[in-house]
This record gives structure tokens, C-alpha cells and sequence, in this order.
């Protein structure tokens, strides 16, 4: 993953070598991070906002494998 050289990211995506996984994991990774954040912040409500992020994670697997998984094209 490419957080801070997007100079490389650039060239990547340029020349078609990120996969699919790849850029599915720049969508999965800040919803897991929100998931975790919701269950301990005291101005939300925990179990709704978690039970949110799972539904969201599970119709965004859903729709990667619908699209061919990591030999998908344009996810």
C-alpha cells in the first residue's frame, strides 16, 4: 500500500500493476478504523454505528467478488 510515495502509486496505476485486493484494502482498512473508533466514542451510538460499518464491509465483499474478486477489472 502506498500511504505516503504516491508518486509510486501513480506509476502503478499507470502500468495496471495494482491488483484489485490492493485497491479494495484503501476502502476496508478506514471503514475498520471508524468500526473501532464508533464502539468507543461517547457522542455515538456504538452498536448502531458498528452494526452499520459490518453491513457496509459485507455488501462491499459482496460486490468485489460480484466483480470478479482480484481478477476483476476497475473496482
Amino acid at each position: 500500500m502506498y500511504f505516503f510515495n504516491l508518486k509510486a502509486l501513480l506509476l502503478d496505476l499507470k502500468h495496471n500493476n495494482v491488483t484489485e485486493w490492493e485497491s479494495a484494502l484503501y476502502v476496508v482498512i478506514p471503514v475498520v478504523i471508524m468500526a473501532g473508533y464508533s464502539l468507543y466514542s461517547p457522542h455515538l451510538d456504538g452498536l448502531e454505528s458498528l452494526a452499520d460499518n459490518v453491513i457496509f464491509l459485507i455488501n462491499f465483499i459482496i460486490l468485489f467478488l460480484v466483480n470478479g474478486g482480484n481478477n476483476g477489472k476497475n473496482f
